[in-house]
């Protein structure tokens, strides 16, 4: 297993994934700040595992405190702001705090600060216990999905998949998201070939997604992101499956900028199109995907490739880090809990108890 993200020591150590797959670089801090950078950065990334970088962090940050406990509060705000502004996307980011900041809410005004930071130490491993878990879930309620979708092509033959950004251990820490079902329908000999797509401008298929591939030894091709439409028209693709970074109450989903044009696309030639994701990346209370915010990041990622010009320098650029496909292009939803097809408003709201 790769070992994305750990903690131990009270120290944070990630594996910076800017540099895959030329490089494998392991990084360990003790500083919030720096992982905050690396949030940012995108040296980790992917929904879950932002979640429990974010859960760390917080540790991390808490952990250099030397005040009194009276002072602890306005230092403690603070810190939850700085990484809930790491990444305004990923809801799992605000998850993970939200954990945290019940634990303070709950325990201050009663224990000392040792205590208080022990009970906040391990809240945030089990975010992070939890998020393994919910991988080995996702992928064997999104499995047995797929074979009732697919049962009249699988009576034939095997499948072939499309997926785009990553959303395996890289992104996840356990088998991945998306990428667990798919390894775990591999693995149940339903899977003939991979198809990732390149993922611009930051190349999270071509690079991660491909290097995971390689490392499981499943056969794989990647593309570029404008061909799918064509491999779908040609009978090359059977169905895909991506994560997600937001999900709205009526199944609209935020994720990796280019997935809603593989939706669309898949729609339209009646293939299923799946979101794997943990319930935590479901945000129950915004009604439709409009009220998702979208990360706009530096012109300069797609001005350049891993810092070579690629375009004048004052080239206007937009670079919208997510786009947001509507729940009716989805065929179902994967979580932790369960399949949710048919009406999201209803069902979503299920998995919440409600």
């Amino acid at each position: 297993m790769i070992d994305a993200i750990s903690f131990s020591n009270d120290t944070l150590h990630y594996l910076d994934q800017r540099f895959l797959p030329l490089r494998e670089e392991y990084v360990s801090t003790k500083s919030h700040q720096e992982a905050i950078e690396a949030i940012k950065t995108l040296a980790v990334r992917g929904a879950p595992l932002i979640g429990v970088a974010a859960a760390y962090t917080i540790i991390l940050g808490i952990n250099s405190f030397r005040g009194s406990k009276e002072e602890f509060p306005l230092f403690f705000k603070t810190l939850i702001a700085d990484v809930e502004a790491s990444r305004p996307t990923a809801v799992n980011l605000f998850f993970a705090s939200a954990r945290l900041q019940k634990v303070y809410d709950d325990n201050f005004e009663s224990d000392t600060i040792d205590v208080l930071f022990a009970k906040m130490n391990e809240a945030a491993k089990k975010i992070h216990i939890d998020e393994i878990a919910n991988c080995d879930l996702m992928s064997r309620h999104g499995v047995d999905q797929i074979r009732i979708d697919l049962a009249d092509i699988l009576k034939k033959r095997k499948l072939n998949v499309l997926t785009h950004c990553n959303t395996g251990t890289l992104a996840c820490c356990g088998t991945g998201s998306a990428l667990g079902v798919i390894r775990l329908a591999w693995k149940e000999g339903l899977i003939e070939r991979v198809i990732t797509s390149e993922s611009r401008p930051l190349l999270q298929g071509l690079r991660l997604t491909a290097w995971e591939l390689q490392h499981d030894g499943i056969p794989f091709v990647s593309i570029s992101d404008s061909s799918s439409a064509f491999l779908m028209q040609r009978g090359m693709i059977d169905f895909g499956i991506v994560g997600a970074d937001r999900i709205a109450a009526n199944g609209d989903t935020a994720n990796k900028i280019g997935t809603c044009a593989h939706a669309i696309s898949a729609y339209h030639h009646n293939l299923p199109f799946y979101i794997a994701a943990p319930v935590s990346t479901i945000d129950i209370t915004i009604p439709d995907g409009t009220h998702i915010p979208i990360e706009e990041r530096n012109a300069d990622e797609l001005r350049t490739i891993f810092g070579t010009q690629v375009a004048m320098p004052n080239t206007p650029v937009l670079n919208y880090a997510f786009d947001v496909t509507p729940g009716k292009f989805l065929r179902g939803i994967i979580t932790d809990k369960k399949a949710v097809v048919g009406n999201y408003v209803e069902e979503l709201k299920t998995l919440f108890g409600q």
